[in-house]
Order: structure tokens, then sequence, then C-alpha cells
């Protein structure tokens, strides 16, 4: 709960806090973003106008990303430019100070926790405006062939646990919402990558992406919209042809460090490993059963964290064990300890999971995190012995924790802490589910549990992302990690060789270094480390990969955050490390615990007047699913899923249109007049899917994609009769197997009806998933010796299924695909070609 005398976000006046508040319009927000390969500089501008009668003192409290280097800060006050400069934080609180008592303008920057920050603005005259400019690099993520921008606007309250003390909670900032705020966000994007771009496209909002015919590794794209809501974040997605390959990226600047030079070594090892013996994982799933679970149209977080365990549940080796522990308030755990894996362990998931809903209160965390990590893992379960996850030691037992939450807490730090101190024997797997989701706790916890992080927001296939974090629990990881740089003269490393996270197989792997000015910039990197038992090793020629862009700090100052995140969050804390982030930040102007941006603007004469008490706060984030907002060019797919721009090329000056919704029923809207230079991607998943792009004759080739190959559609008129026809055919209503909810996703229904083992058994319930009669798929049955005949089959006609009217979630359900495989090739009669002779046969049915 938020209290008039605490930290709010947005732009107020605090020295007066009788006065009744009034508003500072808004005027907008523009983000400007310069992305090369995974690399972003981000420059975000705020304007306000002063419409009182008097001068204020302002302060703005922004949320960034909680990784972003914050490496720039410039207030533009009427016709004066201030820039900020680096100093302690301390001194720059003295030096604003003196000069508010002098009468001159002041600005400061400071950092106010992970991922905000807290700007003061002082004496900002009556009738003038304040453009406030920030400059961040951030490093962006990959997600399986695409590279994610996000650009955050608003964010949660966090909520603060019982046992915080009114000091702690006294220092974390509460955050202003109104809900329709005035004001909202225009965005560019310049993106230089080493590969061809292959695609362009946005979840959340509709773009303009305009490419560079000279240059296709270079492309321009702008926000659909004039002015777009800012209830939710921005995500736009990247693909190009160099994307999954090694890289070394160097830059060397004059004007920082004396010359030195930055640079990012991505490695990205692939090693084959049988995946680790089943029967010793102990699986955990803590879930987030807060009310906030329960926000927002469509599908709620809390109903996709249904969706992700009814699919983690399917998808468990045999023999593993097992546990679901939901918390708000308070906490609940499905058994009183971990269980083993079997049918009846499975029943009582899927009914407990059928029934998850957001009715626990608040975001306690904390608690059932430490009763967890607190039991040795297969503790209550006969015949585990507990191992050691990485370095030396008996490898007996693994404990594999997934935390499902859309939750900002005021205990981050201390929730990270219980984690990393029990990191020896449980690897921890985040994902941030829904909107606002803070990406502090989500990374931060993943961080410290040597697991891996993601986000799953409104719009967005939350069973990929399961399966891929899943598949990673299960197999082996490269341990005991160091990095050899050869001739180079490293300085400092992030992360440092005795802190190494584990590496992932064909994951991008990537480490921060700081070279000294006399270093060489060529010869090989080296990266080693333990499989099983077994040395591997990786290399790499430093051969960096440059854009021309002479003016870029995005290197160093990403290698200098991450440096400095480092030693913030050090167990050893104490002067030693504040020194060392002091002495970083002040040598490559980056703002930390330790250091912020100051700006002084004197001034001869000094406006009249008593400052009054303004605030202006972010917007409340939206309800609606991204899929349900206005879609690129005010197009949206029969699925519903987001359209993806491959192509356009707008005429110069040509206004982008409109994008008030979905369109309503009926035909499609008029194509605009540009429309013919427009290609897109597909949108549905069936033999029946068609890709957006044929729908238009263009001058230009459209971009690859790495689609399934369309069926061709000429024509809008073909477009309405495909959706006439899709729109006619029954679907069906999947009754999910614990007889609690019914499901409109085949890929649910199909995966809800999978046993422990890996079968399906012949009923009706798996005729109506794939909507056949249950006599059509008896009769359809070759005749097959084995004495569980009919459940071989069924198990081929719901891989059939799967394969072909699921075909492009493949990553989705690949754990339970190889799982039923195994099962049939084990059968009486059986082997893995016949197995795969019974799924093609079943494929004729469909």
């Amino acid at each position: 709960m938020s209290r008039p005398d605490e930290l709010m976000w947005g732009l107020f006046n605090a020295l007066l806090p009788n006065e009744a508040p009034k508003d500072i319009p808004l005027i907008g927000v523009r983000c400007s973003c310069v992305l090369l390969n995974n690399l972003a500089e981000v420059t975000i501008t705020q304007r306000y106008k002063n419409t009182s009668s008097n001068p204020i003192q302002a302060i703005y409290v922004f949320p960034v990303d909680d990784e972003a280097a914050v490496n720039g800060f410039t207030a533009h006050l009427g016709q004066r430019t201030v820039r900020g400069v680096i100093r302690e934080r301390k001194d720059a609180r003295q030096e604003y100070n003196a000069a508010l008592a002098l009468g001159h303008g002041a600005a400061l920057l400071e950092t106010a926790g992970t991922g905000a920050l807290k700007v003061q603005l002082g004496n900002l005259e009556s009738g003038s405006e304040a453009e406030i400019c920030i400059v961040y690099s951030t490093l962006c993520a990959v997600e399986g062939n695409e590279i994610v921008v996000r650009v955050p606007t608003t964010i949660k309250e966090r909520y603060m646990p019982a046992s915080m003390l009114p000091s702690e909670i006294a220092e974390q900032p509460t955050y202003s919402h109104s809900k329709g705020v005035p004001y909202g966000l225009s965005l560019d994007v310049d993106a230089y990558m080493s590969g061809e771009i292959l695609s362009v496209s946005s979840s959340t909002h509709p773009l303009n992406v305009r490419n560079d015919r000279e240059n296709r590794c270079h492309c321009t794209a702008t926000l659909g919209v004039e002015k777009a809501a800012m209830d939710g974040d921005v995500i736009i997605r990247v693909d190009h042809t160099e994307l999954h390959k090694p890289s070394v990226v160097l830059a060397s600047q004059p004007d920082v460090d004396q010359g030195s030079a930055g640079l990012m070594l991505t490695f990205i090892p692939e090693f084959e490993e049988e995946p680790s013996a089943s029967g010793n994982m102990e699986f955990v799933f803590l879930v987030d059963r807060s009310g906030s679970m329960g926000f927002g149209g469509g599908k709620r977080p809390i109903d996709q964290c249904r969706d992700a365990l009814q699919l983690f549940l399917r998808s468990l080796p045999e023999g593993c064990t097992f546990n679901i522990v939901g918390f708000g308030s308070r906490y609940e755990k499905l058994f009183s300890e971990s269980r083993a894996y079997d049918s009846a362990s499975l029943a009582a998931a899927s009914q407990h999971v059928a029934n998850l809903d957001s009715n626990m209160g608040g975001t306690e965390i904390l608690q059932p995190l430490k009763d967890i990590l607190s039991n040795q893992p297969g503790s209550g379960v006969s015949g585990f012995v507990t191992r050691t996850l990485f370095g030396t030691g008996t490898q007996q037992r693994q404990r594999k924790l997934f935390l499902l939450t859309d939750g900002s807490v005021g205990n981050t730090q201390e929730v990270i802490k219980t984690v990393r101190q029990h990191a020896g024997n449980t690897r921890v797997y985040t994902f941030g589910v829904g909107e606002g989701a803070a990406m502090d706790l989500v990374r931060g916890v993943a961080r410290a549990g040597r697991g891996d992080a993601c986000f799953i927001r409104h719009g967005e296939a939350i069973d990929e992302k399961v399966i891929g974090q899943l598949s990673k629990a299960m197999e082996p990881t490269l341990e005991d990690v160091k990095i050899d740089w050869g001739v180079l003269n490293v300085k400092e490393q992030s992360p440092a060789n005795d802190s190494l996270a584990p590496v992932f197989n064909s994951t991008p792997y990537t480490v921060f270094a700081l070279l000294s000015k006399d270093s060489a910039l060529q010869g090989q990197i080296s990266l080693s480390g333990m499989l099983n038992g077994k040395e591997l090793a990786f290399s790499i020629d430093v051969t960096p990969w440059t854009t021309g862009r002479t003016d870029c700090r995005i290197l160093h100052s990403l290698a200098a955050k991450r440096v400095i995140r480092d030693l913030e969050e050090s167990s050893a804390a104490g002067d030693k490390n504040s020194a060392a982030v002091l002495a970083l930040s002040l040598r490559y102007e980056v703002a930390s615990s330790q250091a912020s941006f100051v700006a002084v603007e004197e001034r001869e004469e000094m406006q009249e007047g008593i400052m009054t008490t303004v605030r202006v706060p972010l917007s409340s984030i939206s309800s609606q699913p991204a899929h349900q907002k206005p879609q690129l060019f005010g197009f949206a797919g029969s699925s519903g899923r987001s359209a993806r721009i491959n192509y356009c090329d707008c005429p110069v000056g040509a206004a982008p249109p409109p994008a008030s919704g979905p369109p309503p029923p009926g035909p499609p809207p008029p194509v605009p007049a540009y429309a013919p230079m427009m290609r897109m991607a597909s949108y549905a998943d069936s033999d029946e899917d068609m890709l957006a792009s044929d729908l238009f004759d263009s001058e230009e080739p459209p971009i690859p994609t790495r689609s399934a190959a369309p069926v061709s559609i000429k024509g809008i008129k073909n477009l309405a009769n495909l959706e006439s026809k899709a729109a006619a055919r029954p679907r069906a209503d999947y009754r999910l197997s614990s007889g609690a909810t019914t499901t409109s996703d085949p890929l649910q229904a199909i995966v809800s009806l999978q046993t422990v083992s890996g079968s399906w058994d012949l009923d009706d319930r798996l005729a109506t998933a794939v909507e056949l009669p249950k006599q059509t798929i008896v009769s359809a049955q070759p005749a097959i010796s084995a004495s569980n005949a009919s459940s071989l089959w069924a198990t081929a006609v719901a891989l059939a299924f799967l394969s072909i009217k699921c075909g492009r979630k493949q990553a989705a359900f690949s754990l339970v695909e190889k799982k039923a495989k195994k099962w049939m090739a084990k059968q009486d009669g059986s082997s893995a070609a016949y197995a795969s002779e019974l799924i093609a046969s079943a494929k004729n049915l469909f």
C-alpha cells in the first residue's frame, strides 16, 4: 500500500506535502534504440511542461531494464541544455543542494534500487518545459531464433512482506498509477546486424519496418501508431542469419579509459551427452497464487501457469519425484514431501493444477522458498542420496526448482541471497508471467540458483518456453567453467573465472571483459569445463565484428555494469567492494549505488514564487492481452496471434495506418495504399495455414523466414473465404483428464491425456481430442501383435495428430513426443523403426 510520504513513480514535487497536487502534463515519451546484434543503446526522452504559476522542484522516478548500464543524463530546461557529470553519490547530492540554495537550476540522477532511476529537477520555472534524456545500454535476450528488445514503460508496485522492517520498507520506491494517462510513447529502432536480417516483429505493438536496400544487415522500425499507450512493455524481435554463431564484439574508444577496449564474448557450445538419470531428479514447482495473478483479460497469469504445469507434468521423466507448492500470504504443498512420479501422483497433481486459482493474498515468497531449500533433495523418499550440482563430490541426487511468478517484492535481495546459499544442491529456473513481472527478481533468482530465466507475457505462447526450461533442467551441463583469454590483457571480467555459471547445450554463453589500453586485440580465446567427469574445451579466434560506428560506448558501459553488479551482489560486501564500485563508475561513467549524475544550470536571475507539489503517475498495467491489442497495420489474423513484418518499405511521409483495436467481424478492412510493399509471416498452425505475405503482389522479394512452406493465397477475397471455412469447421470442446476444466487448445488437450509411461489410451476422450469418431480410429488400426496393441495404436494416433495439427509447436511437445516414442519402442514386438511406421500409418487419418 502506497503512503503519501513515500517515494512515488512519476514527476512530482516533494517540498510541500500539505499543498494540493496539481497536474504537470506529460507531453509524451520518445524512445530511440540503436541495436547492434543483441547489444542495445536506448535513449528515453520524457517531456513535461510546468503549467502552474510557481516554480517547482520535481522528482521523477522511471523504470529501466534491471541490467541497464545508465551512462548518460541530460536535462533540457526551456532553451537551456544541462549535461550531467558523474560524481560520488554523496558529492553529487551536495552539489545539487548547494546549487538550489544559490537559486540555480539543477538536476540529479540516482539509482533507486534495481531497475529504477530517480531524477530530481530543482527550480523548474513556471511556464517552462523540462525534457529529461536518459541513456542506457543493455544486452538483449536471445529466445529461440530471435533477439528480443524490451523497453519497460511501467511497473507493478512491490509487495512488502510482513517480515520487512519499517526502515527497509522506507527505502523501497512505491508507485503511483493512474488508469488512462494522457501521454503516450513514440519509438524508433535503428538495427545493425552482423548477418542478413530475416525478420522484425512485435507481439505487443504495430510496427512500420524499413529495410535498407543497399545493406540487408540494416533496417529501421517505428511504431505503427503515433502515440502508443504506456500500459505494458514494448517487445520487438529481430532474427538474422548470424544469430547462432559464436562471436567476439570489440570496441576501442579513444575517449574512454585512455583508449582501452571493451569486449563481449559469446560462445554457443554444442555437446552430445545422455541426459542425467531421471531417477536422480527431484522437480519442485513453486507457483505464485497471489491476487495479482488473477488480473488481466483473456488468459490471466494464473491461467498461463495452469497451462504450464499441465505441460510440465506430462513431460517429466519416469522415475523422478516431484511436488507443487503454491504461495501467497501463506503457502501450501500438494504433497507433504516430494512423491514418486506415477499414475496416482500424476492424477492427483492434474486435479490440483486444474483447480489452482489466485486466491492466496500477497506475495510472501521467502518462507516457502526456505522450507523447500532447507530439506535435502529427495528427503523423505527412500533410496536417494544428495548430490552436488557442480564441482567435485558425490553426484547422486539433484533438485530442480521452477518458480512461476508475476510478482515484485520488497525483499528481492534476501530472496536471492537465500537461493545462492543453497545453489550447491538446487538449481533454479524462473518464469516471469504476465506484464510487469519484476526482472530483478526473476533474473536474480535464476542467476543465484545457477539456472535460467524467461518471461511469458500476455499473448505469448507459454508451451515452448516451458519445455525449453524443462529440457535444460534434464540435460547435463558443462560445469567448473573457465575462460582462457590467451594473449589478451584483461583487467576486469564478468562473471569472474571463479563464479562462471554452468553452460547449457547449444545456448549462447556471454562473458564481458575490459581490456588494458596496451592489450593485444587479436589471438584466441578458449572456454573449458567438465561434462559428467570429462573435460571439454571450445575456442574462438578474436576477429571482432564492428559496425563502423564511432559514437558507440555500449561495450564499455555494459562490461563495467556487469562487474559492478557482481561486486554489489557479492556476499563479501563491505568498504572494499564499495570503493571498487565507485572507481568503476567514475572511470566508465556508469550510475551505480555509489555514483550519480548531477547537472547544474547557473542563472543570473531567479524566478520568484512558492514551489507547488505536482505529480504525474505511470499508466496502470494493461489488463488486455497483447493479442487483443492493435495489430500490425491494423490487420489481425484469424488465429488471434500477432503478425510478423518481414519487409515493409512505406513511402516517405506516408501516415501509418490506424490501430484502434481488433478488426470487427466480417470481411477484412480495405488495404492501405502502401500495402503492396508489406510482408508478414503466418498466423495459424495447421495445414491450411497461410502466409499473409502471399496476400499481396510486390516488386520486392520477401525476406526469407523459417516458417513452413505456405499455402499460396492471392488476394483478400481468398483470405475471407479461408477464414469463413475455418470458422465453419466445428471445434472440439476439449475436457482435461482431471475433469475440472475445458480447453480449446488441441495441444493441451492431447498432452493432458498422456499417461505417466508416455502412452495414450484409445478411448472417447482421445477421439474427441483428435476430432475423429472413435470407430474411425479403431477401424484404421493395423494388425499389431503386441498385447497392448490398442495403446500402441492410440499413442501413434496422438503423435500423428500432434505432428500434423500442432507441427509448428513441435518444440513445445518435444519431450512428450520423445517420452511416447521411447515407450512405444520398449513394447513387446516393437522397436523404434516399428513405432515410426505406426505413426506414419496414423497420419493417414488426418
